[in-house]
């Protein structure tokens, strides 16, 4: 007589169950979703610092970034998202929504976003020739 065998006996332990792999789509679904929203929200700071008349706004705008930072995300400064938009993460972030994996949800367009990350690098470039 046979014994009735287990319906996994054939499934690769290593090969997530179904509901697994939903709890991990879901889990890079919202990764990509915040990281979009801080690439946009950085590339908010980006514009408002770039469009600084003076040495005077551009303070203005220092203090403000940092405030909303601190607000939103924990912390940060218009030097840390300047490096952000320009590192890793920031490329990552930023080929994602090119890619449309994740679409943006601010007030920004793509062209805009890519433009501000363009400002980060060209500012990142002369930071470090100083």
């Amino acid at each position: 007589m046979n014994a009735p065998m287990p319906s996994d006996q054939f499934t690769d332990p290593a090969e997530p169950a179904p509901h697994d792999s939903n709890a991990q789509s879901a889990a890079k679904a919202a990764r990509l979703r915040a990281e979009a929203d801080k690439l946009e929200a950085y590339c908010v700071v980006v514009r408002a610092a770039s469009a600084a008349a003076d040495h005077a706004a551009f303070v203005e705008v220092s203090r403000a970034a940092s405030e909303a930072l601190r607000a939103r995300f924990g912390g940060g400064s218009i030097t840390s998202v300047f490096a952000w938009l320009t590192g890793r993460e920031g490329r990552a972030a930023l080929e994602s929504v090119l890619a449309g994996e994740v679409p943006l949800a601010g007030p920004l367009s793509i062209e805009q976003v890519v433009e501000a990350v363009e400002l980060a690098k060209k500012a990142e470039l002369l930071r470090a020739k100083r």
